[in-house]
């Protein structure tokens, strides 16, 4: 559950976390009654009890880690060993992602297409109350949603945004969420460049690491043009679950498969189920998982120990 832990493993696990907490307040308004603004109460007492234990989790562990290294290379050493080729590779890779930064604070580009998360969450804010009233309408619900989405917490979550911080439901869903979730997206790409990667004292990892994730803020750009892709998700409406799922979770889940850390990847299908309408919470990272998992077996059982155990030996600096 703690092998091979990185920075950005903290970021998207803390996620993950908030998402679960988001869950089971969500389903206390729905299923006995609270009112909107218990529920936001709750959540955001469970959430700083949660920030507070992991902050102190992670003071230990960096204890722990200089006391057991002693010295270290750090940010500045990588930087300076960087050859000139990836430091140039750096500097396109910072510019992609701060243009898409910058997009999405100015940018007037956010695609509904029939998507009322904002309504929803003014909804739950005006009436006090978590599906009570239609967003559309105004009025009572008199013939409901289906059960499954009705389960699902980002609005909930949103929502506590709103009530906690006075932001717009606008400002929070359109602006701020997918801001969060673009520096998430690069946070667990960065992951898996690492797992496909990993620094053993052989010479143009780097390097590798910067193609990898350059030609994923490319791929991001280009694939902004058509709904659909997950460039436009990204860039376009990042607020939706099936975004954080396709961006952020999916290539978090196979770096951690890829670094045989299982528990945490459990993390991944509980939060899919918690904020995607699909196959009944029992999509993509699921099955991910699963062909990972009967992949690694077979690895290890008929083919020897293949580039999966190679990863796992060397480990990820």
């Amino acid at each position: 559950m703690v092998k091979n832990i990185q920075a950005g493993d903290y970021l998207i696990t803390g996620e993950a976390i908030f998402i679960g907490l988001a869950e089971a307040v969500h389903l206390a308004g729905v299923v006995f009654g609270f009112s909107f603004s218990r529920c936001a109460l709750l959540l955001g007492a469970g959430i700083a009890a949660a920030v507070a234990a992991g902050g102190i989790t992670l003071f230990l562990l960096r204890r722990r880690r200089k006391e057991k290294d002693g010295s270290g290379t750090g940010l500045a050493g990588k930087w300076r060993a960087a050859s000139g080729g990836e430091k140039i590779l750096y500097g396109i890779f910072s510019f992609l992602f701060l243009s898409q930064l910058i997009f999405l604070c100015v940018g007037n580009t956010v695609y509904r297409g029939g998507d009322m998360t904002v309504e929803t969450v003014g909804s739950f804010l005006t009436a006090d109350a978590i599906y009570q009233v239609n967003p559309m309408t105004g009025a009572p619900y008199t013939l409901g949603i289906p059960s499954r989405l009705k389960i699902l917490c980002l609005p909930t979550l949103y929502g506590s945004i709103c009530k906690w911080t006075g932001l717009s439901p606008a400002a929070v869903v359109w602006r701020g969420v997918p801001i969060v979730i673009l520096c998430s997206c690069y946070a667990a790409f960065g992951l898996l460049a690492q797992s496909l990667f990993p620094e053993n004292g052989e010479q143009g990892r780097g390097i590798k690491r910067t193609v990898f994730m350059t030609i994923v803020s490319l791929l991001l750009w280009a694939g902004a043009y058509q709904n659909g892709m997950d460039g436009f998700n990204l860039l376009c409406c990042g607020w939706r679950g099936v975004t954080i799922r396709n961006v952020v979770l999916l290539p978090w889940l196979l770096s951690l498969c890829l670094r045989r850390n299982w528990g945490m990847a459990v993390l991944c299908i509980l939060a899919e189920a918690c904020i995607v309408w699909t196959l009944y919470g029992c999509g993509a990272c699921l099955f991910m998982a699963a062909g990972m998992a009967v992949l690694q077996f077979l690895d290890r059982r008929f083919w020897g120990k293949g580039k999966a155990g190679q990863i796992e030996r060397k480990g990820m600096r």
